[in-house]
């Protein structure tokens, strides 16, 4: 059957009409996004007193202030580079450990039990522990790595679990490479696992890497200057820092997950 194209007539009133519900769409988080700076602002205002908390205005010319810092970019570089470092390999070989215990049954015995009490330890004793194993220079890219394992681990050994049996049949009797059951049936399994793991994963990574930071107060980072701050009563310049944090935490994660997706 042919297709017959839209008139000029009915293109001009489709894209006005997708142009229209754009509109709305960006109008009305704006005004979320305005409301919620209107409350900050009022509250800030209402305690008077700016220790306590400091208003968005206060925050965002102190933000304009540092990112003008050689200081600024240097911190953002070392934190980042550390947390995705620890990030990557956690995905990597938790990927790798679950794919191992899916297939032998005795890796599974011998690491659930070490993964269970990863998962349940609280970051702060991991901090403390981990300042003698490896430092306070390395230390946010072992807690970011530690956080992320489990995450990683327990998405992906349950989506490997769960892949159709059928295609799995079918890959068995049409005797399909390894590396292509790998690709076209867990590989695509499992990607929505993997996402869901990269998108919680991400967001651990970044504030146990950064407590690390501050807790072992490793200079020339993100939590440095956090922890400066602290000490200096400047809540301004914390609120500030933490913004750049949620900023960069938003850009480094989605285009992580779209490599993840083109991949």
């Amino acid at each position: 059957m042919k297709i017959q194209p839209l008139s000029e007539e009915a293109c001009l009133v489709k894209i006005s009409s997708l142009i229209k519900i754009w509109i709305k769409k960006f109008s009305k988080k704006t005004l979320i996004i305005a409301f919620w700076l209107i409350t900050w602002e009022a509250v800030s205002f209402f305690i008077g007193n700016h220790i306590l908390l400091v208003g968005p205005l206060a925050v965002f010319a102190r933000l304009a202030e540092i990112i003008q810092t050689s200081n600024f970019w240097e911190s953002t570089w070392v934190s980042l580079s550390r947390i995705l470092i620890g990030f990557s390999l956690a995905f990597i070989i938790g990927i790798i450990l679950a794919s191992l215990c899916a297939s032998v049954k005795l890796v599974k015995e011998f690491m659930l039990p070490v993964l269970n009490v990863i998962k349940s330890i609280p970051v702060a004793s991991f901090v403390v522990l981990a300042i003698f194993w490896v430092g306070s220079n390395n230390l946010s890219m072992f807690i970011s790595f530690i956080t992320v394992l489990p995450i990683v681990y327990f998405n992906c050994y349950k989506a490997i679990k769960e892949t159709d049996e059928k295609l799995l049949e079918m890959a068995k009797v049409f005797r399909v490479p390894l590396y292509k059951k790998v690709r076209y049936i867990y590989f695509r399994e499992t990607l929505p696992h993997l996402i869901s793991a990269a998108n919680t994963g991400f967001g651990f990574a970044w504030k146990s890497g950064i407590a690390a930071e501050l807790i072992g107060i490793a200079q020339g980072t993100i939590g440095f200057n956090l922890h400066t701050a602290r000490v200096f009563l400047q809540t301004d310049y914390v609120f500030a820092w933490t913004f750049s944090i949620v900023i960069f935490s938003y850009i480094v994660e989605k285009a992580f997950l779209l490599l993840l997706r083109r991949f």
